[in-house]
Parts: C-alpha cells; sequence; structure tokens
C-alpha cells in the first residue's frame, strides 16, 4: 500500500522533532547555581539549620552532610558579605591552614534583586578654543551675568538612576543611564558618565565578577565578551559597596524587587 506524499511529510517532521541535542552538546556560562568558574577557589552550597553569628552550617552542592564552620576569622577580616539564613545559596572561602574556620563568606541569595545608586553628570570639557574663547567672555561679564550663567548650569546638575537587577539564574539587567544623545544634548553643558550594560554576574575567589559584550565595527558578528570585576566591601539587607578598578560604588536595594 502506498503512503500519501503528505503523511510521508508529517511523519518526516515528527522524526526531525524527536532529534535531541548530543550529551556534550555546549551550555551557555554562568548560568546555573552550580557552575563553578575555572581556577575558583570557593566552595558553593546552602546555609543549614543551626546558623548563628560565629558558626556557619553549610551544605556543599557536592553533597555529603552538613559541616560546621566557623565563621570569626572571617569576621574579624569583614569578609562576611550578608547574613546567612537557612535555604539561602552560600558561596564561601576555606582557610588551607585549618579546614573548620572559613576566610571569606558570601549570602548569594542576598545579591538577588535589583540595586540602583543615583548618579550626577559633569561638565562637559571644552575644546582649548572654546576653552580661551569663554575665558574672554568671563572677563567681560557682570556679576549678575556670572550668577545667571551658574544658575543654569546648576538646573542642568540633576540625577538620574543607573539600575542594575541579579537574577538567581547568573544574568543581570540594566535600566536607566544616560538617555540617548540627540543634537540638542550636545550642546548641553553637562554630561553624564556611560552605563555599562552587563549580562551576566558571578562569584570568584570572593568577588564579584560582571560581563559584558562589546560591539565592534563588524556589527554583530564582531562581539566579545569582557568582564569587570569588584570587590565587596559591604553587603547589607537594603545595601551594597563594591570596589571597581577605579572607584567605589554605592547601591541602594529596590524594595521588593526580589523574584
Amino acid at each position: 500500500m502506498k503512503i500519501p506524499a503528505y503523511l510521508l511529510l508529517i511523519l518526516l517532521l515528527v522524526a526531525c522533532s524527536e532529534v535531541k541535542e548530543p550529551e556534550n552538546a555546549e551550555t551557555t556560562e554562568f548560568k546555573t547555581a552550580s557552575y563553578v568558574a575555572e581556577g575558583d577557589s570557593m566552595c558553593y552550597g546552602l546555609a543549614c539549620e543551626g546558623c548563628n553569628d560565629t558558626l556557619l552550617v553549610f551544605l556543599p552542592d557536592k553533597g555529603g552532610d552538613p559541616i560546621d564552620y566557623n565563621i570569626i576569622p572571617a569576621k574579624q577580616e569583614g569578609r562576611v558579605f550578608g547574613r546567612p539564613q537557612i535555604g539561602d545559596r552560600i558561596a564561601v572561602l576555606i582557610d588551607p591552614a585549618d579546614s573548620t574556620c572559613l576566610l571569606t563568606v558570601i549570602n548569594l541569595e542576598q545579591i538577588n534583586g535589583t540595586w540602583f545608586y543615583m548618579q550626577l553628570p559633569t561638565l562637559r570639557k571644552r575644546s582649548e578654543v572654546d576653552s580661551i574663547a569663554a575665558a574672554e567672555r568671563e572677563k567681560v561679564m557682570t556679576e549678575e551675568q556670572k550668577e545667571r550663567r551658574d544658575s543654569m548650569r546648576q538646573s542642568f546638575m540633576k540625577p538620574i538612576e543607573y539600575a542594575y537587577t541579579f537574577k538567581r539564574d547568573f544574568t543581570v539587567k540594566t535600566a536607566g543611564g544616560p538617555p540617548r544623545v540627540s543634537s540638542l544634548d550636545r550642546r548641553s553643558p553637562v554630561v553624564y558618565p556611560p552605563m555599562k550594560r552587563y549580562t551576566e554576574w558571578h562569584v570568584h575567589n570572593g568577588k564579584l565578577v560582571f560581563s559584558y559584550l562589546k560591539r565592534w565595527e563588524g556589527g554583530l558578528d564582531s562581539m566579545e565578551l569582557y568582564n569587570d570585576t569588584a570587590e565587596f566591601i559591604s553587603l547589607r539587607r537594603d545595601s551594597m559597596v563594591l570596589r571597581f578598578a577605579d572607584h567605589i560604588q554605592r547601591f541602594k536595594l529596590k524594595p521588593d524587587s526580589i523574584e
């Protein structure tokens, strides 16, 4: 019996839809909570019942029974970031000289949420020619004219919000930052610093690493992944302070932003 051509086509489509990816197919980095970056000395797991100001009861991702760790050395060095609660995901750095003590404790759960800061603009840099011309005008301006100029500049000094939403799948969403620049904006006496559009985050050896894509002249085919690394200074319920290579940034947590 001949099988109609349209039935053959349907059978072929069904067979193709059931093809599975090979077991060794590549996956996107930083997407799973158990992901450990190459060269990372930290251990990851969950905080268990019994945690207190001096003790962390830790269930490692690799399995086994919960382990009691002394966190006093980490607290003395200011290396406990976030207060561990039962069920929170935790990253720890074990003291190589004493396997019962921790040197760093980071509550990964407490990083989740939308963190923001308000950014003021800076005065736009002038060219050498414009600077000379402005200096000449300054010489003939009256005090009243100077006050009007300064008042106008001050009216442009409005802070805007820069916000980053950290998710449990180790992705980052950005919001806010400087508006799109128009021809009129280029005449503004102030300029806002650019905002890094981070896409992913993870912890590596006690530091917070942000990833972002940079596009070159070739368009989408020439995009490369870059990282920014920041050190934790503090991590509290509603505030976080990070030290980047060139500055210290203070963040506030938006209420009810944790998913």
